[in-house]
């Protein structure tokens, strides 16, 4: 299976230092650092909301700049950066233009990316690589440090941020719902419960399977007890190993001893996928939550920790669904 997201469109281009003919590897080293410049580049065009205002065509960077009070000359030189890398595009006349990817910086359509992309450049996420020394040589996240309260801690007290990460999150879920949501298998369920969703992944759950009822439950002590099925969707990995073994030990007593019950851990994998990206996406775990991405033998042990047992893996475009029973005897206390 492929997740429509990682399939170019028609007419895009995948772009890959390694990919480029007669790129040299000093330049492959060099595209890096360009590239992070030009990241923040585009998170500011996406701030302005640029794209929304090139939906109906090329425009004049001076007409642009008067619509999203900037300066002329300085967002012609930002545009001109990110048309150098394809996204948006340098007409010969001069005017600017949508590329493919520049498209999902609208906000106006349905797979829209620019949630995303603000989440990638705000505070948040991109303060804390500043101070990645800090955390090679302690381990430990930056984010704390720099914020005074883990990333958990802050969400729930600064409903801005929290929202923010929501609308990132909900764009993100939008995007892969139909590929995920196939990698579940609800049979002979009834009675599903998400944990800690926003309820978009279960409502297209329980669309793809109408004989099932389900509900968003906050926490472990609220799951409804004639529940089959638990679904935690990208719950763990923001979690260091010992806070996901308790989280999971909670869900196994949740759903208590009835045999048939399932737990399904919908995660990306390391070492699964071209590109790996939950070998990147692992250093926001690093850096900011404390948790970690995981190889698919390391999300099974951690898995058996919680007192379950792996029965089925199905996988594609770097994500398995972990189909889980619950073990006869759960396992005694282990340490992280």
């Amino acid at each position: 299976m492929t997740d429509p997201h990682d399939t170019p469109r028609k007419g895009a281009r995948r772009f890959s230092p390694g990919a480029l003919p007669g790129m040299t590897p000093g330049h492959q080293l060099m595209f890096f650092p360009v590239a992070a410049a030009v990241s923040r580049a585009i998170w500011a065009l996406a701030r302005l909301g640029i794209a929304d205002h090139l939906a109906d065509g090329p425009r004049e960077a001076a007409d642009l700049a008067e619509a999203v009070s900037a300066d002329p000359d300085a967002l012609t030189r930002v545009l001109r950066a990110a048309a150098a890398l394809g996204v948006f595009a340098r007409e010969p006349d001069g005017r600017f233009a949508l590329t493919p990817a520049a498209e999902l910086l609208r906000s106006d359509v349905p797979d829209s990316r620019r949630d995303q992309v603000l989440l990638h450049g705000d505070d948040l996420t991109w303060l804390p690589y500043r101070d990645i020394l800090y955390t090679l040589r302690t381990g430990e996240p930056t984010f704390p440090k720099l914020f005074g309260r883990s990333y958990d801690e802050h969400l729930r007290a600064d409903t801005d941020a929290a929202g923010r990460v929501a609308r990132a999150l909900a764009s993100t879920h939008r995007g892969n719902l139909e590929y995920l949501t196939g990698l579940i298998d609800l049979t002979g369920i009834t009675r599903v419960t998400e944990l800690r969703g926003d309820g978009l992944f279960l409502q297209a759950l329980l669309g793809r399977h109408p004989h099932c009822s389900g509900t968003v439950a906050e926490d472990t002590a609220t799951v409804p007890r004639d529940t089959g099925a638990l679904v935690l969707k990208q719950q763990l990995h923001e979690l260091p190993d010992r806070d996901a073994v308790r989280l999971l030990r909670g869900v196994r007593e949740a759903l208590g001893e009835e045999p048939g019950r399932r737990l399904f851990v919908l995660e990306r994998a390391v070492g699964v996928g071209s590109p790996d990206l939950a070998a990147v996406v692992d250093l926001d775990m690093l850096l900011i939550t404390g948790g970690r991405e995981r190889t698919t033998d390391e999300w099974g042990d951690l898995i058996e920790a919680g007192g379950f047992e792996v029965v089925a893996t199905p996988s594609g475009s770097g994500w398995t669904a972990f189909t889980c029973r619950p073990a006869h005897v759960p396992p005694t206390a282990r340490t992280a």
